[in-house]
Parts: structure tokens; C-alpha cells; sequence
């Protein structure tokens, strides 16, 4: 079986072709022999539509994006027979909603065959955290910023790498000598957690986390330690007392789990195939193949533009009302 990741800019971090439990999923635009197709996000920038090579009923839409910066169009995700997303289902309403955890692209620089290897990593150093100087405060970016700022200035030995504070070529670079690693979400939403959570796991560090308030659902709850994004003097309280308590070495075994099912479980690959099990499974009448349309393609028809003004404004009130839960 061959799985065509079509792709935004998103999953550049992506090897071109990957087998996954014996499934092969390519990145290659040439490619016209696939069984299915997904599409991450949206479709490559500058590109109005996608003809098909397999059923309309073998599309799976991936999104990650979190629902308070953006939800996809109606007319968009009506297109795919699956939607795999951390949205809420009041929030992206589908026929064929699948919930996704993480629904992950990776990006610690290390290739998903590297990690399930389980490489050792030599720690010899305490903690670190990789992000931007981004300052929107619509989302934490704010919040994170002044966190980040705080413990820069107050942790002996807290190193901050990223764009516009210290350039590294790969992600790994701060994360597989670091024993800790400082990972807070841009948005705060039950179900929702990125790669900010899943790199410093996949290379053995402890996350000091503040994020998705559901991951002791699907993570062991000792493979993290909670701290308050809009609180810099009790984080850094509680990461102080916990490098002198050495949590690392007592949660080390529920972080090699945590590692293991993000590795085997919540991987963008082991996800789409649990959709297509699920369909095989099903065994129903297929459509044939045809056409995926850009989403801004898509709102040349009005109807799909005031279709999409309305959805718009029901999510927001869905959310501020608290459906949802995102914060």
C-alpha cells in the first residue's frame, strides 16, 4: 500500500518517502500509484486543485492548526471522506470526524527510524527550551515570551535556543544533552498538543509542560511535570524543585513509555493508519477518483464564502461560550 502525503509547507520536515508498519508514504508530486491520499493542512501554496489517482473515499484532511487560530472551511474539509484533528467536533463538523492527538509532524531533526531505534542520549546538561521571539497576544506567544524571559534570567543553566535568540540547524541540538526542557503551547485546548511537546519526549527530555489540560488521558502523567504559563515565579519554583529532587532520574521510566507511544501510537504515519484500518474494516462501495480544491480556490462561489463568514462566527461564539474548553 502507498500513501501520498500531499503537502503544505508544514511537512517539509518530513522524509520524501518513509515505511511505516509496512506502509510507504511518499512526499513525491510525481507519484500517480497511490491507495490513498492525504493532505496536511492545505495544499501546496500557489496550487488550485489536485486530480486524484485514488477514491475520493480514500482522502484523509490532517489538521493541526489549534481551533482558536484557525478551523478549515466547510466546502474544504467536505472534500475528504476523513478529517483527522485536535478540533473540537462542535468546532469542525464532519461526517466522518476522527480525533487526532497531535496528529504530529515531528521536528527534532532525527528521522523517525533513528528514534525507534532507541538511541542513548548522553545528558549533560539540565534544561532548555527552542522557540521564537513571536509576541502575539491573542495566543500564550506573549506569555510564553515573558515566561521564558523570567527563567533566562533567574535559572542557572537554562538555555534558550531559536530564531531570534540563538539560531541551531536542528532541533536535537537543544534537546538530546538537555535532561529538562521547558515546552509551552501556543494555545491551550483539550486534546491538543504539538511538537513542542513531542520532541523534547522523543529525545528523553522531561517536559516541564503547559498545555493540553487532557494529555494524562493518553501520556502517563509522571512523563511531565505542569507549570503555569501567566505564573513565572511559581514555574520557576517548581522547576527549581524538581532538578533538586532529580524527577528526571524517578520519571525516566514513564518518559521511556511516553517515548514509546508517541514513537509507535501518535506519529502522523500510525494515526492515518488507524483511519485507513478503520475504513478496509468497513469494506463499503467506493467513489471514483477526482478532484481536491484550495480552500481559497473554494471561495470564488459565495455561497462557500458566506458559508464560511457564518462558520466562522460560530466557532467563535461556540468558544466563547466555553465549548470546547480552549483557553
Amino acid at each position: 500500500m502507498v500513501v501520498k502525503i500531499i503537502s503544505s509547507w508544514k511537512t517539509r520536515f518530513l522524509p520524501a518517502h518513509t515505511v511505516w508498519q509496512g506502509v510507504e508514504f511518499t512526499r513525491d508530486e510525481n507519484c500517480r500509484e497511490y491507495d490513498w491520499a492525504v493532505v496536511y493542512d492545505e495544499l501546496p501554496r500557489g496550487v488550485d486543485k489536485v486530480e486524484l489517482a485514488c477514491s475520493l473515499d480514500r482522502t484523509i484532511l490532517v489538521t493541526q492548526e489549534p481551533q482558536l487560530i484557525k478551523v478549515p472551511s466547510p466546502a474544504y474539509t467536505r472534500q475528504f471522506n476523513y478529517v483527522l484533528t485536535t478540533c473540537d467536533p462542535q468546532v469542525l463538523r464532519h461526517r466522518h470526524y476522527r480525533r487526532g492527538c497531535g496528529c504530529l509532524v515531528q521536528m527534532t531533526g532525527h528521522t523517525m527510524e533513528e528514534l525507534a531505534e532507541y538511541p542513548q542520549f548522553e545528558k549533560t546538561e539540565m534544561v532548555s527550551n527552542v522557540c521564537s521571539r513571536k509576541l502575539m497576544k491573542h495566543t500564550n506567544h506573549f506569555k510564553r515570551h515573558r515566561l521564558l524571559e523570567y527563567l533566562h534570567a533567574n535559572l542557572p543553566g537554562f538555555v534558550w535556543k531559536g530564531q531570534g535568540i540563538c539560531e541551531i540547524t536542528r532541533k536535537c541540538e537543544a534537546l538530546d544533552s538537555f535532561r529538562y526542557h521547558v515546552a509551552v503551547e501556543n494555545t491551550i485546548q483539550p486534546y491538543h498538543w504539538t511538537e513542542k511537546l513531542a520532541d523534547p519526549i522523543l529525545c528523553l527530555c522531561l517536559p516541564f509542560y503547559a498545555g493540553d489540560p487532557k494529555l494524562e488521558q493518553v501520556l502517563p502523567p509522571e512523563s511531565f511535570i505542569r507549570i503555569p504559563v501567566d505564573d513565572p515565579p511559581e514555574a520557576l519554583r517548581i522547576i527549581q524543585a524538581a532538578m533538586e529532587r532529580d524527577e528526571y532520574t524517578r520519571r525516566l521510566p514513564a518518559l521511556v513509555e511516553a517515548r514509546r507511544l508517541v514513537i509507535e501510537r501518535y506519529n502522523l504515519y500510525s494515526q492515518v493508519l488507524q483511519v485507513v484500518a478503520e475504513h478496509e474494516a468497513a469494506a463499503a462501495p467506493e467513489r471514483p477518483a477526482g478532484c481536491i480544491y484550495n480552500r481559497h480556490y473554494l471561495r470564488r462561489n459565495p455561497v462557500n464564502l458566506l458559508e464560511e463568514g457564518w462558520n466562522n462566527l460560530r466557532r467563535r461564539l461556540i468558544l466563547r461560550g466555553g465549548g470546547g474548553a480552549a483557553q
